[in-house]
């Protein structure tokens, strides 16, 4: 992994970002324009807490295939050539090929060895899943075969997400048609996830932060990000770099446990994002749960902060949107 220069903010900054705020579910006061799968408040109230504890049960099968395609295509534990796709790791008959299984093997043995994030995080996993020494080749090698037919099946389609090309290049549309906030000071990442190619050195909570600096919106050392996720690997690694990768053109940056489908985050007047970016876009939710995310940024930003994702499904826009069509495929949207 590439080391960042730290660079040590100021007494100053970090009083200039004090505040209070704390994680919420949606209200249904909130949301009865929006849902109609729902019709009271009671209803609401366990409907929205069932959906989080549903969108959190599925986090171990992404940590297995994370993991899955980590054995395949990483290079930190072997030398051996990774496969060409994951369907190549199984033969006709639905058994592992020999690369797969020799890099599995690599893996295994590379377990103890080597002291990487990754490695410790998938140490953890696998303590916390009670799985012993002697049952990992039975483990994992029933998740690479689950995962490789899954793709023959539905042919996973790698989102890059939006880089700070396409963020910086927002932006200044954004400040041309006098609908970009009037400064950056605190960005919003939604769900980088960890994908196969994830690059930890390249996520996309820095492609933001570049992007408002770059735009001249944002000021060096004047500037927090904030990671929102539930994967425990994207918050573990935000905040394992947080101190290196954090001291990046003095920026703070943090990890915050939060369902953006569900939940929201309140802030102090005065202190909401000025920018929310979707790292993976909108086109993985279905239309609730794009109209639910939406009403939950739209909450958490400052009056006049921006929401920009790609992909936008067909949703129902909250009312505190205007939404401002900037590129093919992009979409910001300014709250009111």
């Amino acid at each position: 992994m590439r080391e960042r220069l730290a660079l040590i903010c100021g007494v100053m900054a970090s009083l200039a970002f004090a505040r209070a705020e704390g994680v919420r579910f949606l209200r249904w006061i909130e949301v009865q324009q929006l849902v109609t799968e729902v019709t009271d408040s009671k209803q609401w109230d366990s409907w929205i807490r069932q959906r989080d504890y549903e969108i959190r049960s599925s986090i171990d099968r992404c940590l297995e295939d994370s993991v899955s395609m980590l054995i395949l295509f990483g290079t930190s534990f072997t030398t051996l050539p990774p496969v060409t796709s994951p369907t190549d790791a199984v033969t006709a008959a639905g058994d592992l090929t020999r690369s797969a299984r020799a890099r599995m093997d690599a893996f295994i043995a590379g377990l103890d060895q080597i002291d990487d994030e990754r490695f410790r995080s998938v140490l953890q996993f696998l303590r916390r899943k009670q799985i012993a020494q002697d049952e990992l080749r039975a483990y994992f090698g029933g998740n690479l075969k689950r995962a490789a037919l899954e793709r023959a099946r539905i042919p996973h389609t790698h989102s890059t997400g939006i880089g700070a090309t396409a963020a910086e290049q927002t932006l200044r549309v954004l400040i041309s048609t006098g609908k970009a906030p009037a400064r950056i000071r605190r960005i919003g990442v939604i769900g980088p996830g960890l994908d196969p190619e994830y690059d930890p050195d390249n996520d996309n909570q820095f492609a933001s932060l570049d992007a408002a600096l770059s735009s001249g919106l944002a000021k060096p050392g004047n500037v927090e990000v904030v990671v929102l996720d539930i994967n425990p690997w994207v918050l573990s690694h935000v905040r394992a770099v947080a101190s290196k990768a954090g001291g990046r053109l003095g920026a703070r940056i943090r990890a915050e446990d939060l369902n953006i489908v569900t939940q929201t985050i309140e802030s102090a007047p005065g202190q909401g994002f000025d920018l929310v970016v979707a790292s993976a876009g909108l086109a993985g939710y279905s239309r609730v749960e794009a109209t639910l995310m939406l009403e939950n940024v739209a909450q958490m930003l400052a009056s006049g902060g921006v929401f920009i994702a790609n992909g936008a499904a067909s949703v129902t826009t909250p009312q505190e949107f205007e939404a401002v069509s900037v590129a093919e495929g992009i979409t910001a949207y300014r709250r009111r």
